[in-house]
């Protein structure tokens, strides 16, 4: 409530459908809130504060390093540095990582971290839903509704997972009457076309043509139309979600975060817990993350 009375969140209305193998049937209405005016809004709104200083566009790579001229032997701080160019950006009581990719074997964010109750027990045993998306923007789309789910079992409908109108966003419309939709591919679908596919480039292509081709190929039956006039694509871009969706261990699922206090140490994010994959999930690992930090230095 309180995003709301903020401006941060605003209701996502419309008609929202779902096609597949049963036909086409509009969904129940349900509240949507999405971040106003941009996805990244709860986030940046949560970071305005005086005391915390951002750095965008930027991996760091953590080491812990001795602390000279302390009282205690062991005394140790978290420094940053640059992951292409080896500059400072820092030292730091705290590590936080809400990234569970920082872990990965091609990443060296936590090579030199010694987090290993981390990068080997947690992070190893989680995997992900793989998943293609594009954008979209076209030079009109004459429909009336703001979303579609496709379950997938219909080759009429292709590779489709999900189309949202990202214009029918709070905060998203355009001047022009051009539209800008997000296209996401369904699971089952994303594991077929990655197989063997290694080179992020060619993905990312492969991503566009095809969830582009199957939405316009799909437009005449998703609208029971067969003399739909297909519109005129201005721009599009494909993209692979690596990380979006993750499929949690048992040992992470029952965790909401974890610390290592021993390294002043803490993950959290949307592969914690029970809601794992959504943002609540994320925020109520961050809460818990918070918490067992600020147990851990006495604040509380």
């Amino acid at each position: 409530d309180q995003w709301k009375s903020d401006d941060w969140v605003r209701e996502w209305e419309g008609d929202f459908w779902t096609v597949g193998t049963n036909g086409r049937s509009q969904e129940i209405k349900k509240d949507r809130w999405v971040g106003y005016p941009t996805m990244n809004s709860i986030c940046q709104n949560l970071l305005s504060h005086e005391n915390i200083e951002i750095k965008t566009q930027t991996r760091a790579n953590a080491s812990r390093i001795q602390v000279e001229d302390s009282d205690f032997d062991d005394a140790c701080m978290w420094h940053l540095s640059h992951h292409k160019t080896n500059e400072g950006l820092g030292s730091f009581d705290w590590l936080v990582a809400s990234d569970r990719n920082s872990a990965g074997y091609h990443r060296k964010d936590l090579a030199k971290a010694d987090v290993r109750e981390f990068t080997s027990g947690i992070t190893r045993n989680i995997k992900s839903v793989k998943s293609l998306t594009a954008m979209v923007v076209f030079e009109n789309m004459n429909v009336n509704f703001n979303g579609i789910q496709f379950d997938g079992k219909d080759p009429k409908f292709g590779s489709l997972g999900w189309a949202a109108r990202d214009t029918s966003k709070p905060g998203r419309e355009r001047e022009d009457d051009r539209e800008c939709w997000v296209l996401q591919s369904h699971p089952d679908a994303a594991k077929e076309l990655l197989k063997g596919k290694r080179n992020i480039g060619a993905i990312r292509e492969m991503a566009r043509d095809v969830l582009v081709r199957d939405f316009l190929n799909s437009m005449p039956h998703i609208v029971d139309d067969d003399e739909f006039e297909l519109p005129r694509v201005v721009t599009s871009v494909g993209h692979r979600w690596g990380a979006a969706f993750p499929i949690p261990s048992e040992k992470s699922a029952q965790m909401e975060s974890q610390i290592i206090a021993s390294k002043q140490f803490v993950a959290c994010g949307d592969y914690f817990g029970q809601l794992s994959g959504r943002i609540e999930g994320g925020y109520l690992s961050g809460v818990s993350a918070a918490d067992q930090l600020c147990d851990a230095i006495e604040i509380i």
